[in-house]
C-alpha cells in the first residue's frame, strides 16, 4: 500500500512541472498579489479579485483552480493582504490560505519600493477513490485518502510607479515534504520557487495605452518558462491583450471596466500534445475596486 501512495504522489504531484506544485492565473498581470505579497498595498484602493480557471477543458481530471484575493494599504508605508485558493487536478485536491505583511518606502517622487512576507497553509490530499484500479473490488485501496498540512513562507520585492512596476519573489521558502509516510526523498518536496515579473504602461493618445509586460518562473533543475504579454487599453475601460507562454501556449484576452467593476476573460490555445485532447483553458477574472479614485483622462496608471 505504501508503495501505491508513494507512485501516485510521484506521478501527480512531483513530475517536476511548474503548474503541478503552484496553481497559476493567465490573467496574472491583473492580480500579481498572487504570485507577489510585496503587491500588497501598492495600489491606492483595495481590490477584492476572484479567479476561476478550467485547464485542458475536456480532459478527464484536468486541473480546476479558483482564487479570491483582496489587499490595501494601511497608512502610507504598510500593506496587509490575503487570498484564499483551491486547485483540483484528478485525485489531488489542495487548499489554502496565505496572509500577507509589506512595507513601502518612497525613493522618488512618484516612486517606490516595496518588501514583503506573506505566510501560508495548505492542505494536500490524494484520494484514490478516484482512481481506475486492476482489481475494482479492492475496498481498501479505492478509499486510501492521505493528507498533508504544510506551513510555508514567501517573500517579495517591489519596485513601482504610476506607470512600471519590476518584482521579485519567492514562494514555497520552506521545501517541506507533502508525506511524511512516504519514503524521504527529493521527489516528495515542494521545490522553491523564483519569480521575476514586470509590466510597463505607454499612453499612446487620450484614449489609448499599450501596457507589455512579462513574467518569468525558475525553479533549480528545471529550464526556466517566461511568458511575455501585450494589452491595448481603451479609455481605460476595454482592453485586449495577448500572451505567450513560451513551448506551452498562446493566450488571448478581452475584459472591461464599469465604474468600480472589472471583468476579464481568457482562452488558452494549448501547444503542447495536451491539445489533441482537450479544446484549451478558460479563465474568469471579476473584481471589484473599494475607494477607487477616477482618473484624469491621460493619466497612464495601473488598474
Amino acid at each position: 500500500m505504501k508503495n501505491i501512495i508513494r507512485t501516485l504522489a510521484l506521478v501527480f504531484i512531483t513530475s517536476g512541472t511548474y503548474a503541478q506544485q503552484l496553481p497559476f492565473t493567465s490573467q496574472y498581470m491583473f492580480n500579481d498579489y498572487l504570485i507577489n505579497p510585496a503587491v500588497g498595498g501598492s495600489l491606492d484602493y483595495m481590490p477584492i479579485a476572484l479567479s476561476i480557471r478550467s485547464q485542458w477543458t475536456g480532459l478527464e481530471g484536468s486541473p480546476k483552480t479558483q482564487f479570491l484575493s483582496a489587499h490595501s494599504k494601511l497608512g502610507r508605508k504598510i500593506g496587509v493582504g490575503g487570498y484564499v485558493f483551491r486547485d483540483e487536478s484528478g485525485p489531488i485536491n489542495e487548499q489554502g490560505v496565505q496572509l500577507s505583511y509589506s512595507y513601502h518606502i518612497q525613493t522618488a517622487d512618484k516612486t517606490f519600493l516595496s518588501f514583503g512576507l506573506g505566510g501560508m497553509l495548505f492542505n494536500h490530499s490524494i484520494s484514490t477513490s478516484k482512481l481506475k484500479f486492476d482489481e475494482p473490488d479492492d475496498l481498501a485501496l479505492s478509499n486510501i485518502k492521505q493528507n498533508a498540512l504544510s506551513p510555508d513562507a514567501s517573500f517579495g520585492i517591489l519596485y513601482y510607479s504610476e506607470s512600471f512596476k519590476v518584482g521579485f519573489s519567492v514562494p514555497q521558502i520552506f521545501q517541506n515534504n507533502l508525506y511524511e509516510n512516504l519514503e524521504s526523498d527529493n521527489q516528495n518536496t515542494l521545490v522553491r520557487h523564483y519569480f521575476l515579473h514586470g509590466e510597463i504602461i505607454f499612453n499612446v493618445n487620450d484614449n489609448f495605452d499599450i501596457a507589455p509586460g512579462m513574467l518569468t518562473k525558475m525553479v533549480p533543475g528545471a529550464p526556466p518558462q517566461f511568458d511575455v504579454n501585450v494589452k491595448g487599453l481603451y479609455q481605460k475601460k476595454y482592453w485586449l491583450g495577448l500572451s505567450y507562454r513560451h513551448q506551452e501556449s498562446i493566450v488571448t484576452m478581452v475584459g472591461m471596466e464599469y465604474k468600480q467593476f472589472q471583468i476579464g476573460y481568457s482562452y488558452d490555445i494549448t501547444m503542447t500534445d495536451i491539445g489533441d485532447y482537450s479544446s484549451g483553458s478558460h479563465e474568469l477574472y471579476l473584481a471589484i475596486k473599494i475607494g477607487q479614485k477616477e482618473l484624469p483622462k491621460r493619466t497612464a496608471k495601473f488598474q
